[in-house]
C-alpha cells in the first residue's frame, strides 16, 4: 500500500524501508532460537538509520518525521518479521515518557543519543505481581536526600535484554491514589540491575522479551522523569500516545503477511482442475480478510494522521490497536481453514505462526476488554483525564512536532 495518507517523504522513506528488509533481514530469516532474541545487530543497524527515534523534534538531535513515519517503518517489517517489529515498536515506546515529561536536562542528554541510533531505550512497567493493573506495582524506590533507591522485579519487558537505558515505573507511596507511582531513567549498566534468565517463548520470533531486577540500585534525583507521584501518566501518555499505535502497526503488518500467503496458497494451489481462489467459498474467505487488511490500513493511517496534526486522537489510538489486533486473530482463524493440514506444519505453511503472532498483539497496552471499557468511558464522558494527544501531541506543547505542511 503506497499513497495512503502520505506525502513523498513519507513513500521515499517506505522505499528505504523495504531496501532494507531486503538486504538485511530476509537474508536472516527465520530469527529462531534465544540467540536470535537477545542478537542486538538488526535493531541497532535500524536504530543507526534513525528509526527507534523518528519522532524526536529536531531540537534535540531527531529528524521530527512524526506518527506516519513510525507507523510506516514498523508496518513495513511486521510484514516479514512480526518479532523484530515488535522490538523495534518496543524501543520506540520507550522514549515516549522522556520526549513527554522529562526534563530538559534529561531531554538533551539523552534524546540527541536515541535519535542518533547510539543507545536504545525501552519503557519497564508490569511486574509479574500487577501485570497491567498499573496501581498494583510493588517494585519502589525510596527517596534518600539526592538519591532513590530501587529494589524490586519487572517482567515482561520489550526489549530488555538489548536496552541501554529503562524508563521505569516505580511505586514511590503506598496505596493506589493518583500520586503514588513515579518514574525514573535508569541506565542498564547502573550497579543494582540485574537481567533474569531469558525464556523463549512462542509467539514473535526475534522478539526480545524478558525480566529485570533492581536490588539497592541508587539513582540521582535528576534521573526522574515528571513529577513525583506522576508515574501513572508517564506509564498512561506512553502507552496511549506510542504503545497503542505500535502494536497496531505489527498488528497491521500480520494482517497483511496473512493475506499474502493466502493469496499465493489460493492462486498457485489447484484443486478440480481449477486454482482455489476460483472456488465460490474461498474466494468469499479471501475477500473477507482483504477487507479487514483494507479497513485496518485505514484505521492505522487516520490515526497516526490525526496525531501528527496535534487533533484529539485518544478514541481513534484505541480503536486502531482493538480493531487491528481483533482483525489479524480472526484473519489468522480464517487462513488456517483455507489452508487446511498445511497450516499445522510450519515448512508447509506460516499461518500457525501468524495466528500466535496475531494473538501476542491483543494483550499490552490494554486487553481488548480494557480497550471497549475506555471507549465506553469515553462515550459515556465518563473518562477523567484530559485528551493525552492533545496534551503531548499538539503543536502547541513545547519540544513536540510543528503542524505538518509540506514535503
Amino acid at each position: 500500500m503506497d499513497g495512503y495518507l502520505t506525502r513523498r517523504r513519507h513513500e521515499q522513506l517506505r522505499a528505504q524501508v523495504r531496501s532494507f528488509i531486503a538486504e538485511e533481514i530476509r537474508p536472516r530469516l527465520p530469527l529462531k532460537g534465544i540467540d536470535a532474541r537477545l542478537d542486538p545487530t538488526l535493531i541497532r543497524r535500524m536504530a543507526r538509520k534513525g528509526w527507534v527515534g523518528l519522532t524526536i523534534p529536531k531540537a534535540y538531535g531527531g529528524r521530527g518525521e512524526g506518527h506516519v513515519a513510525k507507523l510506516i517503518v514498523t508496518h513495513e517489517i511486521a510484514r516479514v518479521s512480526p518479532g523484530l517489529a515488535a522490538e523495534l515498536q518496543a524501543c520506540q515506546l520507550g522514549l515516549a515518557g522522556l520526549l513527554n515529561l522529562g526534563s530538559e536536562h534529561l531531554k538533551h542528554k539523552w534524546l540527541p543519543r536515541i535519535a542518533h541510533g547510539e543507545i536504545l531505550p525501552t519503557i519497564t512497567v508490569t511486574g509479574r505481581d500487577s501485570g497491567s493493573h498499573i496501581k498494583g506495582i510493588t517494585a519502589t524506590a525510596h527517596r534518600d536526600g539526592d538519591e532513590w533507591t530501587i529494589n524490586g522485579g519487572k517482567a515482561w519487558i520489550g526489549a530488555s535484554h538489548v536496552a541501554d537505558i529503562h524508563c521505569v515505573v516505580l511505586r514511590t507511596s503506598e496505596g493506589t491514589g493518583d500520586d503514588c507511582l513515579t518514574a525514573f531513567l535508569v541506565e542498564a549498566e547502573r550497579e543494582g540491575v540485574q537481567p533474569l534468565q531469558h525464556q523463549e517463548s512462542v509467539a514473535l520470533e526475534g522478539f526480545s522479551f524478558g525480566e529485570v531486577h533492581f536490588t539497592n540500585c541508587r539513582i540521582p534525583d535528576a534521573n526522574r522523569i515528571g513529577d513525583v507521584g506522576e508515574g501513572e501518566a508517564v506509564a498512561s501518555s506512553s502507552s496511549i500516545l506510542y504503545g497503542r499505535l505500535n502494536l497496531g502497526a505489527v498488528a497491521l503488518g500480520i494482517l497483511e503477511a496473512i493475506l499474502d500467503a493466502v493469496v499465493q496458497h489460493t492462486t498457485q494451489r489447484h484443486l478440480y482442475g481449477k486454482p482455489l481462489i476460483k472456488h465460490p467459498v474461498v474466494n468469499d474467505q479471501v475477500g473477507k480478510i482483504q477487507a479487514n487488511v483494507t479497513s485496518a490500513r485505514m484505521l492505522a493511517y487516520m490515526a497516526a494522521h490525526l496525531l501528527d496534526r496535534g487533533e484529539d486522537a485518544d478514541a481513534e489510538l484505541m480503536t486502531a490497536k482493538y480493531q487491528i489486533a481483533e482483525q489479524a486473530v480472526a484473519s489468522a482463524t480464517l487462513a488456517m481453514e483455507i489452508f487446511g493440514a498445511y497450516s499445522l506444519f510450519p515448512d508447509e505453511s506460516p499461518i500457525a505462526q501468524l495466528l500466535l503472532d496475531a494473538h501476542a498483539m491483543r494483550p499490552p497496552a490494554g486487553t481488548p476488554g480494557i480497550q471497549r471499557l475506555r471507549l465506553g468511558q469515553q462515550a459515556a464522558g465518563l473518562l477523567k483525564s484530559d485528551s493525552w494527544s492533545r496534551r503531548f501531541a499538539s503543536p502547541r506543547h513545547s519540544g513536540v512536532l510543528a503542524r505538518l505542511s509540506g514535503d
